[in-house]
């Protein structure tokens, strides 16, 4: 159908609404499921195989799969050609990937049968006649097996077998992510070499259906028994984006308009269970809203010329699969923040693992940006505080957001969810509250997009992009939260006299951290009778004094009103703040009379303080008092006159007449 119309925007909403709060009760990140069972390496950081020195001999303009597949089994047969331009001159041996369990029958170099050499997972094809510089290489490789299959939940393979929730007819699926398209097709795992076009024919049993990326651009029947789905993308796609899914499916399909009258099809393969379309449709339908609103903040959908959609596949939440996400459910959370990926690691992609976060982060915080704009603010505020809190509360409190190289070889933590995920949304949160410009923080989006368009980028591209933009150095900001570990803990003292309101802000930070001071603005609301002020606040040191005119009587003080920052805080009036030094052992009332507190100055450490009545009854007492000053509320007194009496030990050094009005 068309753009959805005034009505049907907010039944969509009603239903988007419950699916966001009730069929999200995972507490993992909406992708979780691409933590596969890990064999592989990262070329990019840990050079470990033969395949290290001669992957990186060429680039990659087009693959074209053609494979046989069932839902019934893991088996695959077929064939995968690789079109390529050599890199190097001399070119004498083309390598590739592809697990052990997985039998490789021939490989043709430009129509010539070529000898194989296993080792491993890596293959390396010897060509009787070097190639140059430049020169065409066509590498159309021949295999077939049945490799093991992945579980529902964290240790998958490339390839996984699974039944439904609903009615256990069986599934096959792909999860490459993020070494294991070597699981599934013979391939080159490198992030910086997208492929320019891939054309995806899977031929499976009549009756089922096969997703993939891109369009479909026929179904071709194969016998009497079989059909051929023939999908092409001719975006540039990154290996571990690449996907198929098989299983008993109807395809639920509309169209979407974007603000600019771009129409977009959606594409839906659900399961084929009677009354699970009208269950989920509602859900479905509000992928139309989020394509529509993710387009005005980050630019247009960059697959707008085929589409966006969905395979649904009993994974451990959903892959972002370029232009067909597969995905659990339809749970708002989930929908979103695979269909924000489509910009944020599709896209642009992050170009090492170490720069995940650019991704994930993302994709985490467009969650909130979705809730933000299409629910109440009290709605985002829950969310945004649940995704601190979730980072505040947790006992293993190291670890930086960039993934340091030696971990890159370890998928838990490359997908860590407090940092990757978590912690990343809410740094990205703070750089909006740092950079104090809404069209500013969307415009650095959109240029980040437009930018690295269908290619890589990694962290410090995404600094300069956002310094450049903004007229700001971004540097301290990246190196203490994306780089450094921890975050601040702040302590806020504060008094009110003559007509100013005086805060002491003491920073500190927890242990182990790497971040010995974070020079993060702060915002505190100054709460009074006659209405509430926020003042922004420059943080240079660890500690800092700041004077503000307020005339009115300042009730409260409440530090971060609007949840920006990642932090733990105290806040304490102390009377004392503000006031005329009171040399030690000179004891001051004031103010006396008073109608509701008197503060006593002049106290040495160690002294102790009692408030008697004229009865001689004790109403107040204060042990360990610290140097200068305390405060003796008054509230709970009746008018008359009360004894001060200080005390050193069991010695009385003092006494003072108190007047309460």
């Amino acid at each position: 159908m068309a753009m959805l119309c005034f009505k049907r925007f907010y039944s969509a909403l009603a239903v988007l609404m419950l699916l966001f709060f009730c069929a999200d009760a995972q507490e993992s990140p909406g992708d979780v499921c691409k933590l596969g069972r890990i064999n592989g390496f990262d070329r990019h950081r840990a050079k470990t195989t033969v395949a290290d020195t001669r992957e990186d001999d060429y680039d990659i303009k087009h693959v074209h799969i053609d494979v046989s597949m069932t839902n019934t089994s893991t088996q695959i047969s077929g064939s995968v050609t690789t079109t390529s331009e050599v890199l190097i001159p001399n070119f004498s041996a083309y390598v590739f990937e592809l697990i052990g369990e997985f039998t490789i029958d021939s490989v043709l170099i430009n129509g010539k049968q070529e000898a194989v050499v296993r080792a491993g997972d890596v293959a390396r094809v010897f060509l009787t006649t070097p190639l140059q510089l430049g020169n065409t290489i066509v590498a159309k490789v021949y295999y077939h097996g049945t490799p093991s299959a992945g579980s529902v939940f964290f240790f998958q393979n490339g390839l996984n077998l699974s039944g439904n929730e609903l009615n256990g007819s069986q599934i096959l699926y792909t999860l490459s992510e993020p070494y294991m398209g070597k699981g599934w097709w013979p391939c080159k795992q490198s992030l910086t070499d997208k492929i320019d076009s891939v054309d995806t024919w899977v031929t499976v049993p009549k009756g089922i259906k096969a997703g993939s990326n891109g369009l479909l651009q026929r179904v071709t029947v194969i016998g009497s028994d079989k059909e051929r789905y023939e999908w092409k993308t001719k975006y540039p796609i990154a290996y571990y984006l690449m996907s198929i899914a098989v299983g008993d499916y109807t395809d639920y399909s509309f169209n979407t308009t974007l603000k600019d009258g771009t129409v977009v099809p959606v594409q839906n393969y659900i399961y084929n269970v009677p009354s699970l379309l009208a269950e989920l449709k509602g859900g479905i339908d509000s992928t139309g809203l989020m394509l529509q609103y993710y387009s005005e903040l980050f630019g247009r959908y960059p697959f707008y010329k085929e589409k966006y959609g969905h395979c649904m596949a009993p994974v451990f939440g959903g892959m972002e699969h370029q232009t067909m996400t597969t995905l659990r459910h339809f749970g708002t959370k989930l929908v979103s923040h695979e269909l924000a990926h489509q910009w944020f690691g599709d896209n642009v992609t992050c170009a090492s693992w170490q720069d995940i976060w650019l991704n994930e982060g993302w994709a985490s915080y467009s969650e909130y940006l979705f809730v933000e704009r299409f629910f109440s603010r009290k709605d985002a505020t829950a969310y945004i505080v649940n995704v601190q809190n979730i980072v505040l509360n947790d006992t293993n409190i190291g670890g930086s957001i960039y993934v340091p190289a030696t971990d890159t070889l370890n998928p838990y933590r490359v997908f860590e969810g407090r940092l990757t995920y978590n912690k990343a949304s809410a740094v990205l949160h703070m750089l909006r509250f740092v950079l104090n410009d809404d069209n500013l923080f969307f415009n650095i989006c959109k240029e980040y997009q437009k930018r690295f368009a269908f290619g890589n980028a990694n962290t410090e591209k995404f600094r300069k992009l956002a310094e450049e933009l903004s007229g700001k150095d971004l540097s301290l900001f990246f190196k203490e939260w994306i780089y450094g570990e921890g975050y601040p803990i702040y302590k806020l003292k504060w008094n009110q006299t003559a007509g100013k309101v005086i805060v002491r802000v003491e920073q500190t930070t927890e242990v182990p951290q790497s971040v010995p001071f974070y020079h993060t603005p702060i915002e505190i609301n100054l709460r009074s009778s006659t209405g509430d002020v926020v003042h922004r606040l420059d943080i240079n040191a660890a500690e800092q004094e700041f004077v503000l005119d307020n005339n009115s009587d300042v009730s409260d003080i409440v530090f971060d009103p609007n949840d920006w920052l990642l932090n733990k805080q105290d806040i304490i009036r102390d009377y004392s703040i503000g006031l005329p030094a009171v040399p030690s052992g000179n004891i001051v009332v004031h103010p006396n009379p008073t109608a509701d507190i008197w503060i006593v100055r002049g106290l040495s450490k160690g002294m102790h303080i009692v408030v008697v009545d004229l009865g001689g009854r004790v109403v107040w007492k204060e042990e360990l008092v610290q140097a200068n000053g305390t405060a003796v509320p008054t509230t709970h007194l009746s008018r008359g006159v009360y004894i001060l009496k200080v005390l050193s030990g069991d010695k009385e050094v003092a006494t003072k007449k108190l007047v309460k009005l």
